[in-house]
């Protein structure tokens, strides 16, 4: 198997083109220095007013006053920048990333508020900039950002990353992204147009993820992480799962699938071209999960193998713990700093985030499209318990105007396994008749967050835990809900991973 060459001080700085002339240099850092200071008044302001958290509109004025700022930046960092992208796992991923290289004692510098579109990367790399133009401590750190499907292009080829992690690839906001062959197409021209050094960390249980390593030149440095082996039941086998990648990414014939662990996400092969699950570098073994608590598995690299540990639910935050395990290989990580990383790391927030609540708690589940939503209900109905839940449903665009997509969700799981339902948002009466379908018709139907959540407390005894499980913008609120009642920071004002 190939050895990852560990990323240096050296090694890891971005890649660019022959410098400019001084007399372009000096021009080029004045209009970066412009852009970052009225960036930043912008980001002041805002938050002096109180209208936001600042982490999208200082990098839309910086980049508007200076479209190069992000590449101006992001040149700067010594050890390199990994964009994490995907449709599911981005934030976990990132923050499980940040956490294996800050234990491995690398300075990280990452958009942990979770602003993933270009402006939202400008604005992260401005808040370690000086007003000369400059990173501090010398650009002496490892950038990780999160990216947005649609802003990957645009991001990779500012950014110029040495790194890119793909999670994986599932249908989400057709209204905004499209079909995932629209996206893989969109990725595959983008990752074309980077250098040969660029590295590549991909899922080879997603199909159409293993296969983005066709859009890049022969010998670029390709790895690749997986599940061999984890548990199933005679259910799982039963149920229908939402499948978005039915056949080959090459020649486009039925796909041969020998393991199925969630949707298309598995061991497959094409009976037709050969095409087949590439072998990865890193991977699991032994998977077991301990109810919503974590999982824990045999984690197998080219350093070694452990045990290991994480603290999140469900088989998809095992994708996103390998995901990290590999960025910590090709970056020069120990396998105990990996090891330590993984069992010491804390939810990112809204996804599988445990908040006390007085004397309750609450678990927040984020779950924003059919793939997604399936494994929290599987982890859900997998527990012993009955839970109580509160479900919040938005289509705001960043959620996905069409909400149809919750009919393709198997809420049948947790038939059986619920105390008390509730069901919130702007369509709360369309989770509501799902759920009337399901057999589980809820106890109330609430469409204000702020009351919803003080029904669905009502119904959770002390010391139990309220389960909410919300799309994107509906988490937000939620979220800030819970923080406007005194139980939590605001999002931008938690500690990083």
């Amino acid at each position: 198997m190939k050895q990852p060459t560990p990323v240096t001080a050296s090694s890891g700085r971005s890649h660019s083109t022959l410098p400019p002339a001084p007399r372009d240099r000096v021009r080029f850092r004045i209009r970066a220095s412009a852009a970052i200071a009225t960036g930043r008044a912008a980001g002041t302001m805002l938050r002096r007013l109180r209208l936001g958290g600042g982490t999208s509109l200082p990098g839309l004025v910086a980049r508007y006053v200076d479209p190069h700022v992000t590449r101006h930046l992001g040149t700067q960092m010594r050890r390199g920048n990994i964009v994490v992208t995907g449709t599911n796992g981005k934030t976990t991923s990132s923050a499980l990333v940040t956490s294996v290289l800050r234990q491995a004692g690398l300075r990280v510098w990452r958009n942990r508020e979770g602003s993933n579109l270009a402006r939202g990367i400008a604005t992260s790399l401005m808040a370690h900039a000086a007003l000369n133009g400059k990173l501090r401590e010398q650009g002496d750190a490892a950038g990780v950002f999160e990216v947005d499907e649609a802003a990957f292009p645009q991001v990779v080829s500012e950014l110029q990353p040495r790194t890119i992690l793909v999670t994986n690839l599932f249908r989400d906001q057709l209204d905004r992204y499209g079909e995932v062959d629209t996206v893989a197409e969109r990725w595959r021209d983008a990752l074309a147009r980077l250098p040969a050094t660029t590295t590549l960390l991909l899922n080879a249980d997603d199909p159409a993820v293993a296969a983005l390593a066709d859009a890049r030149p022969a010998g670029s440095p390709v790895f690749y992480f997986g599940i061999e082996d984890a548990p199933t039941s005679e259910d799982d086998a039963q149920r229908v799962h939402v499948v978005d990648t039915r056949t080959c990414p090459r020649c486009r014939q039925l796909l041969t699938v020998t393991e199925r662990f969630y949707s298309h996400i598995g061991h497959w092969r094409c009976p037709a071209c050969g095409f087949a699950r590439p072998e990865p570098a890193v991977r699991a073994r032994q998977v077991s999960f301990d109810g919503l608590e974590g999982s824990r598995f045999t984690l197998e690299t080219p350093l070694g193998q452990t045990d290991a540990t994480v603290h999140l639910p469900g088989l998809y935050n095992v994708y996103n713990a390998l995901a990290a395990a590999t960025a910590g290989v090709v970056m020069g990580a120990t396998l105990p700093a990996i090891h330590d990383a993984l069992e010491r790391f804390t939810p990112a927030f809204g996804r599988g985030e445990r908040i006390v609540m007085g004397d309750r708690a609450a678990l927040l589940l984020l779950a924003k499209n059919p793939t997604g939503l399936n494994e929290v209900l599987r982890a859900l109905g997998q527990d012993a318990a009955k839970h109580h839940l509160l479900f919040i449903l938005n289509d705001r665009a960043a959620d996905g105007e069409d909400v149809s997509w919750i009919w393709d969700a198997d809420f049948e799981q947790v038939t059986g396994k619920i105390a008390s339902l509730t069901t919130s948002g702007l369509r709360a009466y369309d989770l509501a008749l799902r759920f009337k379908y399901a057999g589980t018709p809820p106890d109330t139907v609430e469409p204000d967050i702020s009351a919803a959540l003080t029904a669905a407390l009502a119904h959770v005894p002390v010391g139990e835990t309220l389960y909410i499980v919300p799309t994107y913008t509906a988490m937000l609120a939620v979220r800030g809900e819970i923080s406007r009642r005194g139980f939590a920071p605001r999002y931008w004002e938690q500690k990083d991973a």
